[in-house]
This record gives C-alpha cells, sequence and structure tokens, in this order.
C-alpha cells in the first residue's frame, strides 16, 4: 500500500515544444494565464490522491484530464494511469488552486516501472465516458519517464519514496458531459498486450441556499 508523502504534477509537459507554445497560447485567450516556466510543475495536496469509483465535486466546470502516474513505494518505481481532474473555472484564476481544488483518482493496480522502460513510447493513454473518446495518446507525445524524472528531482529533491508524480496529458479529442458522468481511464501495453483501467462516477454537489444574482 502506497502512503503518498509528496504529490507533484507536471504541465506543458509535451515532448513537441512548438505544439505546447501553440497550446499555451490558444488557453491565453480562453482566459488561462501562460505557465511562469514550461515545463511546470504543481505541488498537489497528498489528500487529494485517492483510489475512489466516486468522487464529488463542487459545481461543473471540472473535467477529467488523464495521465500517466509514476509512484516509488519500497524503493521500486511504479506506473499507473490517473486523472488530473480539474477545476477549469478556477484554473482560469490559478493553476495550482484549480488542480487542488478535486480529487486526484489514480488506479488500484500498477506496473514497475522496469517492466516497461525498453517501449515506454509505444503505451498509450484513453480516456472515455460512455461511448465517447475523450483523450487518447501515445506517451511519447508527453516528457520520457527519465527526463520527467530529472525535472522533478531538480524542483523537488532526491527523496523519491512516497512520491507520486502526475506525468502531463495528453490530445483532447472530445469534452464530457456536464453533471454526473462516469469516466473510465485506460493504460494500454500494446508490447505486452494488457492494459491498466479505472472508472470513477463524477457526482455534482451544489450549494443548497445559492446567493441571489
Amino acid at each position: 500500500m502506497l502512503e503518498v508523502k509528496r504529490a507533484l504534477a507536471a504541465g506543458a509537459s509535451g515532448r513537441d515544444r512548438e505544439k505546447v507554445q501553440r497550446h499555451i497560447a490558444h488557453m491565453s485567450t480562453l482566459g488561462v494565464k501562460p505557465p511562469p516556466h514550461v515545463p511546470m510543475l504543481y505541488p498537489l495536496l497528498p489528500t487529494l490522491v485517492t483510489n475512489a469509483t466516486d468522487i464529488g465535486v463542487i459545481g461543473n466546470d471540472s473535467t477529467p484530464e488523464i495521465e500517466a502516474v509514476l509512484f516509488r513505494a519500497g524503493g521500486v518505481d511504479y506506473l499507473t494511469v490517473g486523472s488530473d481532474h480539474t477545476d477549469r473555472r478556477i484554473e482560469a484564476v490559478s493553476a495550482l488552486q484549480g488542480k487542488n481544488s478535486c480529487p486526484k483518482i489514480v488506479a488500484t493496480a500498477a506496473w514497475p516501472v522496469s517492466e516497461v522502460l525498453d517501449h515506454w513510447d509505444s503505451l498509450t493513454l484513453r480516456s472515455r465516458c460512455g461511448n465517447t473518446l475523450l483523450q487518447e495518446g501515445a506517451l511519447s507525445h508527453v516528457m520520457t519517464c527519465e527526463n520527467l524524472m530529472v525535472f522533478v528531482r531538480e524542483q523537488d529533491g532526491d527523496q523519491a519514496e512516497g512520491r507520486l508524480v502526475f506525468s502531463g496529458t495528453v490530445s483532447t479529442k472530445a469534452t464530457p458531459p456536464k453533471g454526473d458522468v462516469t469516466i473510465r481511464l485506460e493504460l494500454a501495453d500494446p508490447v505486452m498486450q494488457r492494459s491498466l483501467t479505472h472508472d470513477y462516477t463524477v457526482h455534482v454537489r451544489r450549494e443548497y441556499f445559492p446567493a441571489a444574482p
């Protein structure tokens, strides 16, 4: 069982820097401030990390964000799949606060990194809501495992035991509908013909006595 001592989320972590800059420019037109550093690293509250299959969020402005998740437990580095679920309305004001406003989902199973390192780039992330493909992309589109861990060590130190890192996300194909929805996360390994999956349902909570407009 992993005791999460530190949790971090990488952002703007795509390997294609020109594509990353175009994405940042596009997000700026939507009111999201550009990150002060590329790539970026955000601290997360460890208590937000959960294997839950049901989560609660406030309002309709949060969306899933599928990512590879790296962590070390018992001196071994592991890889799993997760969702950097984020409130987009809050993110437009503060990316850090937006990311820390929702639970961070991780699957209950994982692979030792040593089993996938030689074919890392072929691993593929997919997320779905019902029959709708929300996101899909290979890990070749984000920072390599080695480069990501070097970046994390530079910013967060060498103490890796109990540290959990979200890698950054892949291309968006569709936006999930608002309201209560179920998200399926998948990390596929085509070389070893296996996959990690995790489903979670989002339950929207609202104020009982909202302020008058």
